[in-house]
């Protein structure tokens, strides 16, 4: 099993996204160890709050190979796409961990010293839904990777 770490800004608050995540978390399991940390939202005016986010992000990022920003400006994949690109990261055996910012997104230093930024997509969603939509992204990119059925 592949292990992949998810950081996100914030919780889950809303039943139904909770029950989805852990819906993909569990279909998860097969493929990949994916581990969940939560951390607060920073307080206060955004610049400064983002700051502090992000030297708690830096913290949980210390010996991850390939950090990953979820953020609008980050590059659009297709499944396919995903799943190769995933796929080539498995292979070269690099610690995932994908990060999910607070509602004022990233640092800008954080994000000039993260090379790999993703974008789910093009329109802005709430952040539990973005959760969601990246569980089951990942979930869609290993199944493809192995062949199954699922993504059509």
């Amino acid at each position: 099993m592949y292990p992949l770490d998810l950081i996100a800004l914030g919780r889950l608050r809303l039943d139904p996204c909770r029950d989805l995540a852990r819906h993909y978390l569990d279909m998860l399991r097969p493929y990949a160890r994916v581990e969940v940390t939560e951390l607060a939202e920073g307080k206060g005016e955004p610049a400064r709050a983002l700051k502090e986010e992000a030297t708690r992000i830096r913290a949980r990022l210390q010996g991850v190979t390939c950090p990953v920003l979820l953020t609008p400006d980050g590059k659009l994949r297709d499944s396919e796409a995903l799943a190769r690109w995933l796929g080539e990261r498995m292979d070269r055996g690099e610690g995932l961990a994908f990060v999910l910012g607070s509602s004022h997104g990233f640092d800008p230093a954080l994000k000039a010293e993260v090379r790999e930024q993703v974008s789910l997509s093009p329109l802005t969603f709430p952040h539990e839904l973005s959760r969601v939509m990246l569980l089951e992204q990942l979930y869609r990119a290993f199944t493809i990777l192995r062949g199954k059925t699922y993504h059509k």
